[in-house]
């Protein structure tokens, strides 16, 4: 379904296809064909180790890792593509690595997590291919719901992904049914601090933020949701002890080239974040 609309706000049919045409006539969205050799150039290229969690129904869910960090970096973990109908994280994680400076990559030690639900990506589906969420169902907020496939994965792999983001976790979303940016933050103070406020602003660089009042049944301020402890994979590396994660949620009703390299623009910022907070120390 391609959208041009600047509706406030839609509540998402999960087997609801949405696509949109990526810049310069390069196809659809949903090619994940394309989306896996552009990954694969770039992990090459850039010097990313691929390491396959899955497969998941019958597709790759890929880990890489960026070697040659320096002794002692931050480490830090990118996840995108939980959910299928947002594809601008999964083709933000592209930007960002062909456009990630090697002089700040030796500065942290970075994973990336760039696709986690490919059947659904693959479809334009905020579900998988069962049907499933595969951001709900982790820790001890799950409030009932069961891990999708791919959730179960990553539980499963826990012990291997945590040390990954032991300074920091950035999840990229996106809100197919708004026209303003926000962010889901977890830090360990009573209110947002730094870490919030920078993903917030770099947010509002790029789109205007989500008014104050409630998004997706939550309260908002000054583009944040701040704690929200919803059985999210976020959520649950915050309770896990991840001193610093996030979800990042960029707006659907806007040109998917601007979505892109915002996604992009915030992986970079988050790292950038990370690395002068270590030096500061």
């Amino acid at each position: 379904m391609m959208t041009n609309r600047f509706a406030e706000s839609v509540v998402v049919d999960p087997r609801q296809a949405w696509a949109w045409q990526r810049a310069g006539g390069a196809g659809a969205s949903n090619d994940i064909d394309a989306w896996r050799r552009e990954l694969a150039e770039c992990a090459q290229v850039g010097g990313w180790q691929s390491h396959e969690l899955g497969p998941v129904l019958g597709q790759s869910l890929p880990l890489l890792r960026k070697g040659h960090a320096r002794a002692g970096a931050p480490r830090l973990l990118i996840a995108s593509g939980f959910h299928g109908e947002e594809p601008a994280g999964p083709w933000g994680v592209i930007e960002f690595m062909r456009t990630l400076p090697e002089a700040l990559a030796d500065q942290v030690d970075l994973s990336l997590l760039p696709l986690v639900n490919a059947t659904g990506f693959a479809a334009g589906t905020r579900f998988n291919a069962q049907g499933e969420n595969p951001n709900r169902g982790y820790g001890i907020h799950a409030n009932g719901d069961q891990p999708s496939i791919e959730g179960s994965l990553l539980i499963a792999e826990v012990e291997r992904l945590l040390p990954l983001a032991a300074d920091g976790l950035l999840t990229c979303h996106e809100d197919v049914g708004l026209s303003h940016t926000y962010a889901y933050t977890y830090e360990r103070g009573p209110d947002p601090g730094p870490f919030s406020r920078m993903l917030v602003a770099t947010a509002a660089a790029h789109f205007d933020l989500h008014p104050d009042g409630v998004v997706d049944e939550c309260p908002i301020s000054d583009g944040l949701v701040y704690n929200r402890f919803d059985g999210s994979f976020e959520c649950w590396f915050s309770e896990q002890g991840v001193p610093l994660a996030a979800c990042i949620e960029t707006p659907g009703q806007h040109d998917f080239t601007r979505r892109v390299r915002a996604q992009a623009a915030l992986m970079r910022a988050f790292i950038e974040h990370v690395a002068a907070r270590a030096v500061c120390r």
